[in-house]
């Protein structure tokens, strides 16, 4: 073999020892260079959304948060449903009383299996049946706060009686309301999304109802013991005259 031959079958020896060794570094550098791409993508969407983040005040957010958990709770709010009604009633010098409760069922396997049949959109209710009394402009009143007080509700039924009481002369009359309402609570997402997914921001509807949702009237969620209000009209006894009062 010459020294020529020897020479050649060195120099292709040498190829295939770099053609073995390059080929896999090849192979690694492009499969890094796909995942810096794929990395610098993810940075600059989590730059966006941490900008996007940090242009919100959270102050803001704090306090409409804590708005909406009373406006729309996220447990069912017996209490909080309670302490409203009583106290708007009192607000209009109404009786408050006659409380019918349905907080619905209170076994899990039910409420699971009733659950499964509700959709996605659908809303949590708590039915609460109740009475004031009083006189008629002062319930017109009532019923059109109630629909702008926490927690969300909606007034489905309402019965009325005039009474009258011939013990005394009034000049207005004296109106009793069976009212029935539906609250509305909803717990909150199991999950928030992928870390990498985009804030989404309100539109200007979501943001005009989000702004009449955190105006609604909050009442401290303090439970009448009694009746509050006017005292029972129908109930009181006219005073007669005694013997100290004939002197």
């Amino acid at each position: 073999m010459t020294k020529k031959q020897k020479l050649i079958i060195q120099i292709v020896v040498l190829m295939l020892i770099l053609i073995l060794a390059i080929r896999p570094m090849a192979a690694g550098l492009g499969q890094n260079l796909a995942t810096k791409k794929q990395l610098t993508k993810r940075l600059v969407q989590l730059e966006g959304k941490l900008n996007t983040l940090n242009g919100i005040e959270p102050l803001l957010i704090d306090d409409r948060v804590k708005k909406m958990e009373a406006v729309f709770p996220s447990v069912k709010p017996i209490v909080p449903l309670m302490a409203s009604l009583s106290q708007l009633a009192a607000q209009q010098n109404l009786t408050f009383g006659g409380v019918s409760l349905s907080p619905g069922s209170l076994s899990q396997g039910e409420a699971k299996s009733k659950d499964k049949k509700k959709t996605a959109t659908d809303l949590n209710d708590l039915r609460f049946g109740f009475q004031i009394g009083g006189d008629f402009d002062s319930i017109s009143k009532f019923m059109r706060s109630l629909e702008n007080t926490a927690p969300l509700m909606k007034i489905e039924e309402v019965g009325l009686t005039i009474k009258t009481n011939p013990l005394f002369e009034r000049t207005e009359t004296i109106v009793v309301a069976d009212i029935k309402v539906a609250a509305y609570y909803q717990p909150p997402p199991k999950t928030l999304g992928g870390v990498d997914k985009p804030v989404k921001l309100l539109s200007r509807s979501e943001e005009i109802l989000l702004n009449q949702l955190v105006s609604f009237k909050t009442f401290p969620q303090v439970v009448p013991q009694t009746t509050v209000g006017k005292e029972d009209l129908f109930g009181v006894q006219p005073k007669l005259p005694g013997p100290a009062d004939w002197f």
